[in-house]
């Protein structure tokens, strides 16, 4: 039976993956993300756009026709994106990806084959995205992988429940990882395999993009602990505010002192009780 898999993941990829990649704004980098794809019909892209302003929507479908684009009416974060097209998946596996995230086929297809040749009971997969790490030891098991590159299985994915809805980003990853150990699923790291991420360029940065990043960095911080059972006297939604806003002061530059500032508000809206969506679904930032 196992032959029979591995001969279908090379002949046959299609079959076994989709590859989903999160966009807002991305319209400079996600180009050199679908590139080494272009006319490779070996996998199914669905790419899931929060709102792009930029016209990134409209270049993948012009340049990438046999891309699945998926239009949002507004920035509905990282977790939920993805979510919808992990719903709309129907192959085994899914592989997502950051729109800053460059590799190609041949290591995608080696992700996947340890995946596909893993016999125990690993739900996540995922590949180094430091150059650093890179070993020729095959995978480690792990209770956490960077949430740009991240390699399901659908199926147990899916029975663990997807990425937390509640979360508009950050820690989606982290807490999806605690939900897949604690239903008894396994997470490795294949660090006999590289993709390199552009760290901060999924979309161009401004002062309101990066004040929204870290305020929603505050806020998913004191939802995650709680929320995981990790708070305790040092550690909890007030030591973390207090920590923010003395940094804020502190910061020896103004950008770290907005940075602090906006993880000081993210943090005490949700002391107050605020969720990270706004009633029309549009993402928070008080």
């Amino acid at each position: 039976m196992l032959n029979k898999i591995l001969l279908a993941c090379s002949l046959f990829p299609m079959s076994l993956l989709t590859i989903i990649f999160v966009t807002f704004n991305s319209r400079e980098v996600i180009q050199n993300g679908l590139a080494n794809f272009a006319g490779d019909h070996n996998f199914k892209i669905i790419v899931v756009d929060n709102n792009s302003n930029d016209g990134t929507a409209a270049l993948v479908r012009d340049l990438f026709q046999e891309v699945e684009v998926v239009e949002q009416k507004q920035n509905i974060g990282y977790g939920r994106a993805a979510n919808v097209a992990l719903r709309k998946t129907n192959t085994p596996y899914a592989l997502l990806l950051n729109a800053d995230i460059i590799t190609t086929p041949s290591d995608i297809d080696k992700l996947l084959h340890h995946a596909v040749n893993d016999v125990s009971n690993t739900a996540i997969w995922a590949p180094t995205t430091d150059s650093r790490e890179y070993s020729e030891v095959p995978s480690v098991q792990v209770n956490w992988v960077s949430g740009s590159a991240m390699l399901f299985d659908v199926e147990k994915i899916s029975r663990i429940g997807l990425f937390d809805e509640n979360i508009f980003l950050f820690a989606e990853e982290t807490d999806l990882c605690e939900r897949t150990i604690k239903a008894g699923y396994s997470i490795r790291l294949c660090r006999n395999v590289y993709f390199r991420h552009l760290s901060g360029q999924s979309c161009p940065p401004s002062v309101k993009t990066e004040y929204l990043r870290w305020w929603h960095f505050g806020w998913s911080q004191c939802y995650r602990i709680v929320k995981n059972g990790h708070v305790t006297f040092y550690r909890n939604p007030y030591t973390k505010y207090l920590g923010y806003l003395i940094h804020s002061f502190t910061a020896t530059s103004r950008t770290k002192r907005m940075k602090w500032k906006a993880k000081s508000d993210g943090a005490k809206a949700y002391i107050r009780g605020e969720k990270a969506f706004r009633p029309d679904g549009s993402p928070q930032c008080s």
